[in-house]
């Protein structure tokens, strides 16, 4: 009966150190995957900063460049992209975080109009910008 007895209370020390070790690695993984989620909205914002800046420096190169000047860029849009537009001298971009939906701008001394409203996935996306007429340049996605 002794030895039954030792059995038991090896099995049952062994569930208490178990209950123990997870009252720790649960908090613990959810404070992990709480901040990756952040990282992970921050990195969406970065590159879609950089997205909307290589749209506004293109515009800018191609107002320069005079009438008729085309170009074809590739930016590659973040998860979480909600819009874009173009227009009085700014291109954004909406994106919704955890934290609800940003824009991010950026401007450009060009006079820029278009369309950006048709793809919205995140992933590589071509855009035509063409110099009309010399004063204005037009935005949108290529075919």
């Amino acid at each position: 009966m002794g030895r039954e007895m030792a059995h038991g209370q090896a099995a049952t020390e062994m569930l208490v150190l178990a209950g123990f070790a997870l009252v720790f690695i649960i908090p613990l993984a959810f404070l992990f995957l709480s901040a990756t989620n952040n990282e992970m909205a921050k990195a969406s914002l970065v590159q879609a900063k950089a997205s909307a800046r290589s749209i506004a420096d293109s515009a800018g190169e191609v107002y320069l460049q005079g009438a008729g000047a085309r170009k074809f860029i590739v930016v590659n849009y973040p998860q979480g992209v909600a819009g874009a537009s173009v227009g009085n001298g700014a291109v954004a971009l909406k994106i919704d975080g955890g934290s609800g939906q940003q824009d991010v701008v950026a401007t450009t001394f060009a006079n820029i109009t278009g369309n950006l409203t048709g793809r919205r996935t995140a992933g590589l996306q071509a855009i035509r910008l063409e110099n009309v007429g010399g004063y204005v340049v037009n935005v949108t996605y290529a075919k």
